[in-house]
């Protein structure tokens, strides 16, 4: 009969939960945002997403620069990516360019704006 410690699986959630341990609190909080948000709107989450989500963080909180070695071309609204850009990819993988980040809200986030009138 096998012991629990030895499956896989174990061995991957004590790595994780290790790995999350050592994150500053507000690392864990925005990690568990991230898994909120992502079950909420995408559906349940994979090992290799949350790998992924405490790698970023760990890259962010050692201070190390996030960078895409194989940057995409253009965002969901068809704006070329020049080297030096700034972008985002959200949960579903919409890579947005900066410039747009209001198109982005407006389009797919349904977010609506309000201006202020004296």
């Amino acid at each position: 009969m096998r012991k629990i410690e030895d499956l896989q699986e174990y061995r991957d959630n004590k790595d994780l939960d290790h790995r999350l341990s050592k994150l500053s609190s507000h690392g864990e909080t925005r990690i568990i945002r991230n898994i909120i948000s992502q079950v909420c709107w995408h559906g349940p989450i994979t090992r290799e997403w949350l790998e992924k989500e405490i790698e970023d963080q760990e890259k962010l909180e050692a201070g190390k620069p996030y960078t895409a070695e194989d940057h995409p071309i253009e965002d969901m609204f068809g704006s070329e990516i020049q080297p030096g850009d700034k972008w985002f990819q959200d949960s579903a993988g919409r890579i947005v360019l900066e410039d747009n980040a209001e198109d982005y809200l407006i389009e797919v986030a349904k977010v609506e704006f309000f201006r202020e009138i004296k």
